[in-house]
């Protein structure tokens, strides 16, 4: 997985009440999937939704990494090979006047 992940206010939001110990359990338990890809382990419910709600903002997130390394990667090969790369913005321009008619002022 990848080297770092953003713990995001929701995170905090599930263990901002929980007790010391819960907390140090949630919190060392999304480090280990993050970083070791180890499975979370707890008896106790309500850790184990917190958890499976982090597990797949971590998932979606890796997933995305790797797409997006998939992309780069394809623009750097192209780009070793003297392709040209080239990306079309469309852009939509309207007078003050037509925005004016359109509003039926």
């Amino acid at each position: 997985m990848k080297n770092k992940f953003n713990f995001k206010k929701e995170f905090y939001d599930l263990i901002k009440d929980l007790t010391d110990k819960q907390a140090g359990e949630f919190v060392k338990g999304v480090c280990a999937y993050a970083y070791e890809g180890k499975p979370f382990i707890t008896k106790d419910e309500y850790l184990k939704g917190a958890f499976l709600y982090v597990k797949r903002e971590l998932d979606v997130s890796k997933q995305n990494s790797i797409n997006g390394k998939k992309g780069a990667d394809k623009r750097a090969e192209m780009k070793r090979r003297g392709e040209v790369i080239g990306i079309v913005i469309e852009s939509v321009m309207t007078s003050n006047t037509a925005r004016k008619d359109a509003a039926g002022e």
